[in-house]
């Protein structure tokens, strides 16, 4: 203790050039930590599920339970996990869009074409659920190792950043 003491001693006395680097290198990092969090703030990516996966008629809770059960039979199967439960919040549902024609002057329409059983919609696109968050409970989260590769699961499958997973030991 008295060895840093001592130095400490010496370089305030003797090197004054030394230490008014030292507090303005200081400074300057406080004054950049201070400023970082001013500007445009950087959203999150918007997790997109493969869109296939539900009909564009089924209701939010319905596309909850789905992906939850798609997740928690992907969860079973990693050595070392059993008894996992897992809940998802959606916070937008599927979204289907069509190919859009302009006809005259009165705006935009779907268009239709018609087949041997009747007329379709022609579909452009789908856009699948906004996943909100997930947590998930199972035994085997005591290890941590377990604990991560179930968050890096649930990350990769639903395209969602870490601070959307929760898991928890039961």
């Amino acid at each position: 203790m008295s060895g840093y003491r001592d130095w400490w001693n010496k370089f305030i006395n003797q090197d004054r050039r030394g230490l008014m680097r030292l507090v303005v290198i200081g400074g300057l990092g406080l004054l950049l930590l201070g400023f970082g969090s001013f500007g445009i703030g950087k959203s999150s990516p918007q997790s997109v599920p493969h869109p296939h996966l539900f009909g564009p008629t089924q209701a939010l809770e319905q596309q909850e339970l789905e992906v939850a059960q798609q997740l928690s039979g992907v969860m079973d199967k990693i050595p070392g996990v059993t008894h996992v439960s897992v809940a998802v919040t959606l916070t937008r549902s599927i979204q289907s869009q069509y190919v859009n024609s302009s006809t005259g002057g009165q705006g935009t329409q779907p268009v239709v074409v018609s087949t041997n059983s009747g007329q379709a919609v022609v579909p452009f696109d789908q856009i699948g659920p906004l996943v909100g968050g997930v947590v998930i409970v199972t035994p085997a989260a005591r290890r941590p190792a377990i604990r991560m590769e179930l968050s890096l699961a649930a990350q990769t499958l639903l395209s969602i950043q870490a601070y959307q997973v929760l898991v928890l030991p039961t």
